[in-house]
């Protein structure tokens, strides 16, 4: 039956196509769908970091501001995604940015507000968070031992603005 031309090999290659192609289309859909989890991270931070570049051009805290300009930076519709801002004063620390009054954490800064930073004494900041979350998770096209949904994305974008 196999055995067609001279070295009966001529039907091996079908046999092969035929056991190596639905791998190569399973594959490419896991492939597709770890693609598409990852583009919605990205898109996640490139809004975070859109709405703490306002912040810093404008030298301002304004929350509807920060959340358009969150939104407009990505193309995940406003409804499947929420932006949270947050304002704060700090001081810069070897871990990130520090309160720089705990009982007091949200608002601007006191006038003459200092840090001690080591030997060093610097003028302490208004900061502000920007956290761009997806509202509901990520849905793989085919539900899999790896993670049946993917938890919510969340990126958090801290800046100085004053």
């Amino acid at each position: 039956m196999f055995l067609v031309g001279e070295d009966g090999i001529a039907g091996a290659a079908i046999v092969e196509f035929t056991l190596f192609a639905p791998l190569l289309v399973i594959a490419s859909i896991y492939t597709m769908d770890f693609g598409f989890l990852f583009y919605n991270q990205m898109e996640m931070q490139n809004a975070a970091q859109a709405g703490a570049q306002w912040a810093i051009a404008s030298g301002l805290y304004n929350t509807s501001d920060i959340q358009v300009a969150a939104q407009n930076a990505t193309n995940i519709p406003a409804s499947q995604m929420q932006v949270t801002t947050n304002e704060f004063c700090g001081c810069p620390s070897s871990t990130g940015v520090a309160l720089y009054n705990s009982t007091n954490p949200s608002g601007i800064c006191p006038g003459g507000a200092t840090c001690v930073i080591g030997a060093n004494t610097e003028v302490a900041g208004n900061y502000v968070t920007v956290t761009a979350t997806t509202v509901s998770p990520y849905t793989p096209f085919i539900p899999y031992g790896l993670f049946s949904s993917a938890p919510n994305t969340a990126f958090t974008s801290t800046v100085r603005i004053q």
